[in-house]
C-alpha cells in the first residue's frame, strides 16, 4: 500500500530485449519516413547474427523467348505448338521462341523476392543470340531438324559432339565450337542407324579448321541442339511483367556465333570465362541467390558453377 519506488536491476537478457525493442521503433519510424523503399532501413535484429555477407540476386534469362510455353500437364511441349517449321502447329496461343510449360509464372515470386531486402545487387542474364548460332539445329540440319518420326533428331535439345579451341585469354569471346565429327555415335539415329550430321566446314568458324585432324589442339563437349531462339533480332527481351532497374547488371551471353553457354560464368566446357566472376569479387559479393529458367539447364548450370568458385549459393 505504500508509494516507494523499487529498483529492478537489469540483467543482461533484458537489457537485450529493450535494445531489440529501440531498434524495431526506430525502423519502424525509418519505414514511415520512406514508405517507397523499405530497404533503406535495417530490419531489426531478432538475435545475434553472423557477420552480413554481401548478396547478390542473380535473374537467369527471365525471358520472352523462354516464357509462355505450353499449358502444364502437356506431355510434348514443343509439338503441342510450335512453328511449322519445327514440325509442330501455329494453332494456339504463340509460344516464346524456346518456351518452358509455365514460364512465365516465376516472374511475381522473383518480383517479391527482389522486394525482400536481401540484396545489395542484382545481376541479370539474357540469352542473346546472333541468327545461325552454334546451338541452332537449324544451323546443322535444316530448316526443320525436328519434323521426322525417325529423324534426323529425336528431340529438341538432343546432344551432338562439337570441337571447341581452347584460348590462352579465357574469354568466352575468343572461342569457337565446330561440328567436325559427322560419324560420332550422336549423330546415328533411327532403327537403321541413319546417319544425321554433316560435317560444318564454315570458313568464318575458325575451329572448323583449327579441330581437323589427330594433332588438334582442340576440347570436345557435347551441345544441345534447339529450336532457333532468343535472337537478338527477336524475342530475346525481359519477360512481360519482370520488375527490373537502371542499375541492374545485364550480361548478355550466346553473343559468340560460335559458342554457347548455359552457365552465366563460363561457357560449355567450362574453359573460357564471362566478367561476372570478376565483377562480383570485385564488388565484395559473397552470397547468391539464383532464379530464372529453366531450371536443368542455364539455372543449373550457373549454380553449380558458382559453387566451385566458391561462392554461398541459393536456388
Amino acid at each position: 500500500g505504500d508509494n516507494t519506488q523499487q529498483t529492478v536491476p537489469l540483467d543482461s537478457a533484458m537489457i537485450g530485449q529493450l535494445l531489440v525493442l529501440a531498434s524495431l521503433l526506430a525502423t519502424t519510424s525509418a519505414f514511415a519516413s520512406s514508405p517507397t523503399d523499405p530497404c533503406v532501413a535495417s530490419p531489426p535484429p531478432t538475435a545475434p547474427t553472423a557477420p552480413h555477407k554481401k548478396t547478390a540476386f542473380i535473374h537467369v534469362d527471365i525471358q520472352k523467348c523462354f516464357t509462355n510455353g505450353p499449358p502444364k500437364g502437356i506431355d510434348d511441349d514443343y509439338a503441342y505448338c510450335n512453328p511449322p517449321a519445327t514440325g509442330g502447329t501455329d494453332h494456339c496461343t504463340r509460344l516464346g521462341s524456346l518456351g518452358v510449360a509455365e514460364g512465365a509464372t516465376i516472374v511475381p515470386a522473383v518480383n517479391d523476392l527482389r522486394h525482400s531486402c536481401l540484396f545489395e545487387g542484382v545481376f541479370r542474364s539474357q540469352d542473346y543470340h546472333p541468327a545461325d548460332h552454334i546451338s541452332f539445329a537449324s544451323r546443322h540440319f535444316g530448316e526443320t531438324p525436328f519434323s521426322f518420326a525417325d529423324g534426323p533428331l529425336p528431340f529438341v535439345g538432343y546432344p551432338i559432339e562439337l570441337a571447341c579451341t581452347k584460348n590462352s585469354t579465357e574469354e568466352i569471346k575468343d572461342v569457337a565450337c565446330c561440328l567436325v565429327d559427322a560419324a560420332q555415335p550422336a549423330c546415328m539415329i533411327g532403327a537403321n542407324g541413319t546417319t544425321v550430321c554433316t560435317q560444318d566446314t564454315d570458313p568464318e568458324n575458325p575451329a572448323c579448321s583449327a579441330c581437323v585432324g589427330p594433332d588438334a589442339n582442340c576440347t570436345k563437349m557435347m551441345q544441345g541442339m534447339w529450336t532457333d531462339h532468343c535472337e537478338q533480332g527477336g524475342d530475346s527481351g525481359f519477360a512481360t511483367g519482370l520488375e527490373v532497374n537502371d542499375d541492374d547488371v545485364i550480361l548478355q551471353k550466346g553473343k559468340n556465333p560460335h559458342a554457347d553457354a548455359y552457365s552465366i560464368f563460363m561457357d560449355n566446357p567450362r574453359l573460357h570465362y564471362t566478367p561476372l566472376n570478376d565483377m562480383l569479387r570485385e564488388e565484395g559479393f559473397e552470397v547468391l541467390y539464383i532464379a530464372g529458367i529453366a531450371f536443368d539447364f542455364c539455372v543449373y548450370w550457373t549454380a553449380i558453377d558458382a559453387i566451385h568458385l566458391g561462392y554461398e549459393v541459393y536456388v
